[in-house]
């Protein structure tokens, strides 16, 4: 009795969920949310930066594309996403010095403008949709802040 109701719990979620999922610290994201390396298309030879589309999700990539025309267009080339994450931790360790003097503060408010227009393209990304996808947004943050000796 014991192994028929195993038996029949193991078909009904077979039947009922056949994604495959992977783990990550601790997260299951569904296989269907990584991304893959898309091809060419008509898009890509109208983009100006050499923006990792990997960090994309799959489903969002010609969108993301159009969007990134239009970035470009106004803004011009972007950062990719680890640039972005190193930068943007640096300036705002810098802003919280308690100490920081008033023409020191103007500088950062400068710099961070330029970070802000390099990383237009970064912020649309849409990373915090689910809890899963969030923590594997955390988890490529972090993995940059390492990359770059920060954490």
């Amino acid at each position: 009795m014991n192994r028929l109701f195993i038996i029949i719990t193991l078909v009904s979620l077979i039947s009922c969920k056949s994604e495959v999922k992977i783990l990550v610290d601790d997260v299951d994201i569904l296989a269907d949310s990584i991304p893959e390396i898309t091809e060419p298309d008509a898009l890509d030879s109208i983009i100006v930066s050499d923006y990792d589309m990997s960090d994309v999700d799959r489903k969002d990539v010609k969108e993301f594309k159009e969007n990134l025309v239009k970035i470009e267009k106004e803004y011009g080339e972007q950062w990719d996403f680890c640039l972005c994450v190193v930068k943007g931790d640096s300036i705002n360790k810098a802003f919280m010095n308690p100490d920081i003097s008033d023409d020191k503060f103007n500088k950062l408010s400068d710099r961070f403008d330029v970070i802000d227009e390099k990383c237009k393209a970064f912020r649309i990304q849409n990373p915090s949709i689910t809890p899963a996808e969030r923590a594997a947004h955390e988890k490529k943050v972090r993995t940059c802040l390492k990359e770059a000796g920060i954490k």
